[in-house]
């Protein structure tokens, strides 16, 4: 068999890994007390994504704000990424949230391979209507260097803008910017930079 041909088995192999690894995460969601699933859309690319609180699997409270989480983007080439990170209030400012965290980010464009281990950074704050949250104002950066990237990959960076609206219980429409760069070694390019709109289940 070609070399060229058992490398590209090879990548949808580790993609299709991913793929059932998320797919397992999300059929066991009624195992926790809190998660979320969502689709946002534009014109070119598609991204799904899911988060699930880790509490109920530990009687030690200190990991309330622990979440794992998921994405899947479809643009010309697909990006899979998987990830944890810890969110809370800002002091005693309940409306303002932090978030710290840590994904692995996984791509390939020209036969080259990408992988990355970003950091992440991030906040929302709430929109109330009187006393009553109706949504949120957030963003968050993910940047890893050289030393967080392996394969063919060089730097990984993304930033995203975000709005939310609560519309019913357990529903909220959400729209947002996002800019994701995946330099590979000899090679800088922008994987995508785009406005995004979609829905999200909160249970």
């Amino acid at each position: 068999m070609p070399i060229k041909v058992r490398k590209r088995i090879s990548k949808v192999k580790k993609r299709l890994f991913f793929l059932l690894t998320a797919l397992l995460l999300t059929l066991n969601m009624h195992a926790y007390q809190r998660y979320a699933f969502g689709l946002n859309v534009n014109t070119s690319v598609v991204e799904f994504e899911a988060r699930a609180n880790v509490a109920p699997l530990t009687s030690d409270p200190v990991f309330r704000n622990f979440y794992a989480d998921f994405n899947y983007i479809n643009d010309n080439d697909s990006l899979i990424g998987v990830g944890a990170f810890v969110e809370n209030v800002f002091y005693n400012y309940h409306p303002l949230m932090f978030q710290v965290g840590i994904k692995s980010v996984f791509t390939g464009h020209g036969g080259k391979d990408f992988m990355a281990l970003p950091i992440l950074f991030g906040f929302k704050h709430k929109v109330y209507s009187g006393n009553i949250p109706i949504g949120t104002l957030g963003a968050k950066i993910l940047y890893a260097p050289s030393p967080l990237a392996f394969q063919d990959a060089d730097k990984y960076l993304e930033y995203r803008i975000e709005a939310t609206l609560q519309i019913i219980e357990n529903v909220e429409l959400y729209a947002g910017y996002r800019n994701i760069d995946t330099d590979y070694k000899g090679a800088s390019l922008n994987y995508t930079d785009s406005g995004y709109l979609g829905f999200r289940f909160i249970f």
